[in-house]
């Protein structure tokens, strides 16, 4: 049985190798005796419901529905697939659904990227986990790394197209929710241990089961892993993209204090980045309790100038922590369903974060920053299934936030204790800015919306709405419109409207950037509490073929458009807060809504599907076409851009897999991208050709490999290649300001080796 301590140990998240392997060694013990199946190399991607060899989803409507019935484009990332291909982070999941496109690293802040038809995923896309909201509501998109339950999924549902008719603000670009796994099994475990070049390991375990008898039966999990980089392979043409000088031809920053290298290359450190995360879940009969405890720390100078950030610090870092606990109670009565959920998200940046400057500032350079929020949520689900063919479902949420933005640059870490949650008032006076950048906010969302779901002989439809009251940003009504035709049971056609919002993050309308600057105070960015939500609709049509088990085919035609962007623009400071102001013309920059601005994109995904081409190997391949042309109205009357900012025009994806024995197989993941226009203009785009700014990131093609080696029937072994031909390219960009370098560098080559043991 498991040992007291090591529990204790493992609770408190010491996830180290040698508590895997104790908890591992001790699953087999325990669970030993019982009969196991192998691990299935040759599984499907998409694994079926066992009753009717139909996939279920929940995502698309909020209640459980087969794939083949949901008239909106789907995709569904199977835990097979997730184990089979090592992902750990949910961007390694996204980087192989059709069309969207990944930058691992992204950010600092955000951690890595993703982007779904031209729309940044951290930002505009809702992530959940078991169907219920993780981003904070101070932070400016969801942080991505390995503290997301990846390993720990049963499937993840990705639904691409506006889903706020159900789903409230933030799910413009769609919906991604990780459904956690459950079973019906006595007990069963998971685990996997891997090691890389650059200091890079991974691990992960999850054990569970069931104790008690008839109804009184108690099911439970308890999850962890931790994964670590010492040195992210990101350190490439220096003589170009990191080289100071060419973003300072006057060659200033030699003069300044911390600023280490020569003229045309700087010192540089180590990049790590870790993350992890420890739970666990319990469900009796009815209800069900989770707490999660997630963490992510990354050097914070990535994809930002030398000439401003210092790389040889691996000290320096931006970090957070989010804990969530949730409780549901689900009960049916014939035809009616019930969900009630309540969850807490507590989240707060590492106060030790910092951004480290070249130039004298702060702590001899250390600029260090806060934020925090507790979020609050209860949300109702009611479903009326009238009939096999007819079903209702509605439901409403309260959300209670209280918040700390970002605060301002600090001289020191903050003190955690002068803020607690849903204050008013925080305790804090600096010297020199007195509170500019204490800004905490409280602030309430309430909703409701209805869903109806019809099917008439071999049509199908999908009408619904949502009404959303935010006691900041005011009233949003957004409604949703689909209908599938089915030609045959194999081929259907369908199309689709719809409208969402994006609510701005308190990040943006609080953002506040202020520095000594002679006798006075240079306010470089203030905050803007008037900023409005986005507003954005697209309409898509698509078609869907299969051929039994062989071929699958799904093409899909879509318009979208963003009005009002949040952009940060000139403002005008008002004399009376900030008298002290040293502004020119006391002008300043914040976040507003561009009313003059918007962003329309047309694209065309199609999807291609194959399965047992050649029986004796079982080859399976995967081709996934995107083509893209959009236009843009730039924020700040910059003109028109004949393009759509950070999409690429074309984009091809080729997988293909084969086992030449049963104990062997190999995977090969082809990513093939044309150019696309950055993301921040800081000027029209002709004075920037003209002054020879960068408006373009070069394409690229990236070869991931993957092979598996089956040992026994619990454990595998297996050897994963990233960007095999190692690669230098950009991601998408860091930041959408004039920080950032020329583009962002992307990891080069890196392997892992490992092994994943699965008991169940």
């Amino acid at each position: 049985m498991f040992n007291l301590t090591n529990l204790i140990y493992f609770c408190n998240m010491k996830l180290e190798i040698k508590t895997v392997v104790l908890i591992l060694f001790f699953s087999v013990n325990l669970f030993g005796q019982q009969e196991q199946e192998m691990f299935d190399l040759g599984e499907k991607d998409i694994v079926s419901n066992i009753k009717n060899g139909k996939t279920e989803i929940v995502s698309a409507s909020r209640t459980t529905k087969f794939l083949e019935d949901i008239p909106v484009t789907v995709y569904v990332i199977t835990r097979d697939q997730i184990l089979k291909n090592g992902y750990t982070t949910l961007v390694d999941v996204l980087k192989d659904v059709p069309g969207i496109k990944v930058s691992q690293p992204g950010s600092g802040i955000e951690g890595e990227k993703f982007s779904m038809r031209g729309l940044t995923g951290n930002y505009y896309a809702k992530i959940l986990i078991d169907d219920i909201p993780i981003q904070p509501s101070v932070v400016s998109g969801m942080p991505i790394a390995g503290q997301l339950p990846i390993r720990q999924a049963e499937r993840i549902e990705v639904i691409v197209g506006p889903a706020s008719s159900i789903y409230g603000a933030d799910a413009l670009a769609g919906v991604v929710n990780i459904i956690t796994k459950t079973s019906e099994r006595p007990v069963w475990a998971q685990a996997d241990i891997s090691l890389g070049n650059y200091g890079t390991s991974n691990i992960n375990v999850m054990i569970g089961g069931k104790v008690g008898k008839k109804k009184n039966i108690l099911k439970y999990s308890f999850f962890g892993s931790s994964a670590k980089v010492e040195d992210m392979n990101i350190k490439y043409d220096i003589s170009n993209l990191y080289n100071p000088a060419v973003y300072d031809t006057t060659y200033s920053f030699l003069s300044q204090p911390y600023y280490k290298g020569d003229s045309t290359a700087p010192k540089m450190g180590d990049l790590p980045a870790k993350s992890g995360q420890v739970g666990f879940s319990l469900s009796y009969r009815d209800l069900t309790f989770s707490y999660t405890k997630m963490w992510r720390q990354i050097h914070s100078s990535i994809g930002q100038k030398t000439n401003i950030y210092a790389y040889y610090d691996p000290t320096n870092f931006w970090g957070e922590n989010i804990q969530r606990y949730s409780l549901s109670y689900k009960k049916s009565w014939k035809k009616i369903t019930n969900r009630t959920t309540l969850s807490y998200l507590s989240y707060r940046l590492n106060n030790a974060s910092t951004f480290r400057m070249i130039f004298e500032a702060g702590d001899r350079g250390k600029l260090y920053k806060y934020a925090a929020s507790d979020d609050i949520l209860l949300d109702e689900v009611l479903n009326y299934n009238i009939n096999s063919n007819f079903e209702l479902t509605g439901g409403f949420s309260i959300q209670v936030s209280g918040n700390l933005p970002k605060t301002n640059d600090l001289v020191e870490p903050f003190e955690k204790s002068l803020y607690t949650p849903f204050s008013t008032e925080v305790n804090y006076h600096d010297p020199l800015t007195g509170k500019f950048g204490i800004n905490p906010v409280n602030f309430y969302n309430v909703a409701g919306f209805l869903q109806l779901f019809y099917k008439l002989n071999k049509f199908t439809f999908v009408l619904g709405g949502r009404y959303d009251y935010n006691s900041l940003f005011g009233t949003k009504n957004n409604p949703r419109l689909a209908i599938m035709y089915k030609i045959k049971n194999n081929l259907s056609v369908r199309a689709s409207y719809g409208t969402a919002f994006r609510t701005p993050s308190l990040y943006y309308a609080y953002s506040s950037l202020a520095y000594k600057d002679g006798d006075g105070i240079y306010y470089r960015t203030v905050p803007n509490p008037d900023i409005k939500p986005e507003l954005f609709y697209e309409a898509e049509i698509g078609l869907r073929y299969s051929y039994k088990d062989k071929f699958a085919a799904d093409i899909a035609i879509y318009y979208h458009k963003i009005n009002k962007q949040i952009t940060n623009s000139l403002f005008y400071l008002d004399t009376l807060l900030y008298q002290n102001a040293t502004n020119t013309g006391n002008i300043t920059t914040a976040f507003v809504n561009d009313e003059n601005s918007s962003a329309s994109l047309f694209g065309i995904q199609a999807n291609f599907k194959a399965r047992n081409l050649i029986n004796a190997i079982k080859l399976n391949t995967d081709l996934y076409i995107t083509y893209a042309k959009g236009e843009e109205i730039l924020p700040n009357n910059f003109g028109t851009l004949d393009d759509y900012r950070q999409m690429p025009r074309w984009m091809m994806q080729f997988n293909f897999d084969f086992s030449p024995w049963n104990s062997l197989l190999f995977i090969f993941q082809n990513t093939l991208s044309s150019k696309w226009k950055k993301r921040f203009y800081p000027l029209p785009p002709e004075q920037m050709n003209l002054i020879g700014l960068p408006t373009d990131v070069k394409g690229f093609y990236t070869l991931d490999f993957i092979t598996r080696f089956v040992i026994s029937k619990n454990l595998n072994a297996f050897l994963k290649f990233n960007n095999v031909f190692n690669a230098h390219y950009g991601g998408m960009d860091a930041y959408a300001g004039n920080s950032n370098l020329i583009y962002n560098p992307q990891q080069g080559r890196n392997f892992q080796v490992g092994f994943t043991f699965r008991m169940e």
